[in-house]
């Protein structure tokens, strides 16, 4: 959506932007594909706790609950993954080589603090598929986007499940990334979303070009079923084996996608130099007249759906917001945001909503509007502009 020109004030319904970062959880840095084992991180080194610390700093510099995409096999505290061979190299031999107490109970203390900043998403279990014994990506769907069978799919859900109980880690995640982008959508009750949703999952994000499409995305850049609501991202900023990476691009849709090496140095002591520049990057990026960072997932992608599919319109002396094809979307929050920019620093009255000034700087506004019915347009109106809308 293109920013509005109206009555001496600019307004928009910004795109939102969240930090999704992808394999967080290993413990071993290494790949291991040549070796029939996981690509991992990646990393030349082991992660540690101040890898967690890095994503922190990263989600308290943007004030934005920083989604971390996580993978959970080096987690698994009781070797119960040796009953679902299909989720680790090891198979039925499996034996956690990351099993070290001390260190998963000081993450998942720290995890549980942080869960105010950093919310955890489902990536895998594994990652990856092994068919007797061999590596085949990726875990929920092959390289065509064929889902695996309904079955281990729940296997390896409830997996992730078992190994977030034992870590204390919270609820099922709310929200996924698939692996490598292998996904599908369309198909209905034999959809990926529907299990999915006996799971909790809500949002999902992936490269719609990329996955099998059963039938066409309900929009062109967002979709929905199974009351699960799919967004377009674009690739990710860097690829995901780059340590330490510099931005250069900016994002270009609501996801600013990275992986976790990318955020590390190679001394984890100097990690916090890496999220320097991130931050100020990526805080550069929503301050852009049409972006804001989004508080959340469930936020942005909201958001998301307000800026693609609202419309605002001239109407007398301020505007009309028509929100009603976001009605239709599923797992949509009742906020929507605006930025407005009014050099005569105005006031503003509003039908159909509750407005609250969220930040200001100089003659721009973000505002947040809590709309009473999607199915009826808001409208906004300077208050030194009494005619009715």
């Amino acid at each position: 959506m293109q920013p509005l020109s109206h009555n001496g004030f600019l307004i928009t319904l910004p795109m939102p932007l969240l930090v999704v970062v992808e394999d967080v959880g290993w413990w071993q840095g290494r790949d291991g594909s040549a070796v029939n084992e996981p690509y991992r991180t990646g990393m030349n080194r082991d992660h540690c706790l101040e890898d967690y610390r890095a994503l922190l700093l990263l989600a308290r510099h943007l004030r934005m609950r920083v989604q971390i995409s996580m993978v959970l096999c080096e987690w698994d505290r009781s070797d119960g993954l040796r009953h679902v061979p299909t989720a680790t190299w090891m198979g039925r031999e499996w034996r956690n080589p990351c099993r070290w107490q001390e260190t998963l109970d000081e993450a998942a203390d720290f995890l549980r603090t942080a869960g105010n900043h950093l919310e955890i998403g489902l990536h895998g279990v594994g990652h990856e598929f092994w068919r007797d014994g061999r590596m085949e990506r990726t875990e929920f769907h092959d390289p065509g986007g064929i889902m695996r069978p309904p079955g281990l799919v729940r296997q390896h859900l409830d997996a992730f499940a078992a190994i977030m109980d034992e870590n204390g880690l919270g609820p099922f995640p709310r929200s996924f990334v698939p692996p490598a982008l292998h996904h599908s959508f369309g198909n209905g009750d034999q959809s990926m979303q529907a299990i999915l949703h006996e799971y909790g999952v809500r949002y999902v994000t992936t490269i719609f070009s990329r996955a099998r499409q059963h039938t066409p995305p309900l929009h062109e850049k967002i979709t929905w079923e199974s009351d699960v609501l799919l967004v377009e991202r674009h690739p990710a900023l860097t690829p995901w084996n780059v340590q330490a990476a510099t931005p250069s691009l900016p994002p270009e849709g609501p996801v600013a996608s990275l992986h976790w090496k990318n955020l590390l140095h190679a001394d984890p002591r100097r990690n916090e130099e890496v999220i320097a520049r991130w931050g100020a990057f990526l805080l550069a990026c929503c301050r852009e007249f049409n972006r804001m960072a989004a508080p959340d997932t469930a936020a942005c992608w909201s958001q998301f759906a307000y800026h693609s599919l609202a419309t605002i319109r001239p109407r007398g002396a301020g505007v009309e917001i028509d929100i009603a094809q976001v009605a239709e979307c599923s797992g949509i929050l009742p906020e929507l945001y605006l930025k407005i920019r009014d050099e005569r620093h105005r006031e503003w009255q509003i039908r159909n909503g509750m407005m609250e000034v969220i930040e200001r700087e100089g003659p721009v506004s973000l505002v947040r509007i809590g709309a009473f019915s999607r199915n009826r347009p808001i409208y906004l109106t300077p208050w030194s502009s009494r005619a009715s809308p």
